[in-house]
């Protein structure tokens, strides 16, 4: 069963890919510019949303925990689709950890965005960087309870920690669209624990679309 899942995952991703590439001429890669504004619908039908957590985002040198790209599918239906770039086991696990990096800025390094892009052959329309305090808050308002980061090294731990989580999101989003999201006091958590280039508003939007469509999927690696 689990052979089987995995193929559908890949099945899934590829076809997410495919679709990422026929939009990528119409979208602008993290620090290139970005318009901070979520592409209409007329203009595209999807954006690819990096989703990179680290450890904290008010300290010298953040170190990289877990990478999520996130498909945010934007014509009819619309939908969002979460699948997790690190850990996952792969081989490729350490290279990635050591070469993360962010600027003094609090920007994620270009060349690490730049790494991404060629080994997955896709372009990242938006970038949202959250820290472990920004996720505990998260966690509080969306689960009742403190996000629990397993111990460094555990990535299966972390990846099912994190699984479930985002679960947790979709099947809120599927049933109150923004509605948690728009009752979270963010002064807590921007910008010291987290930083995007999506306005708020066009993502609470984009969630009471979600609620409509019931589309909001997590795969497991």
């Amino acid at each position: 069963m689990r052979k089987i899942g995995i193929v559908l995952a890949l099945l899934a991703f590829l076809l997410f890919l495919f679709l990422g590439l026929q939009a990528a001429k119409l979208f602008v890669a993290p620090g290139d510019g970005q318009s901070g504004n979520l592409p209409s619908p007329e203009m595209s039908v999807q954006s690819n949303i990096l989703l990179v957590h680290v450890n904290r985002l008010d300290g010298n040198d953040p170190a990289l925990v877990s990478l999520w790209v996130v498909f945010s599918y934007q014509a009819e239906p619309p939908s969002l689709t979460f699948l997790p770039v690190y850990p996952t086991g792969k081989d490729r696990d350490g290279d990635l950890a050591v070469s993360f990096s962010m600027t003094p800025e609090r920007k994620v390094s270009t060349a690490f965005l730049q790494r991404l892009e060629k080994e997955f052959q896709i372009d990242w329309d938006h970038l949202v960087v959250i820290d472990d305090a920004g996720l505990n808050l998260w966690s509080q308002q969306l689960a009742g309870g403190e996000f629990s980061r397993p111990a460094d090294g555990d990535g299966d731990g972390l990846l099912h920690s994190e699984l479930n989580l985002l679960i947790k999101f979709c099947a809120d989003v599927r049933g109150n669209g923004s509605q948690q999201a728009n009752s979270l006091d963010w002064s807590q958590i921007v910008p010291d624990h987290l930083i995007a280039d999506l306005p708020l508003d066009a993502g609470f939007a984009e969630l009471d679309r979600i609620q409509q469509s019931g589309l909001c999927d997590v795969f497991e690696p």
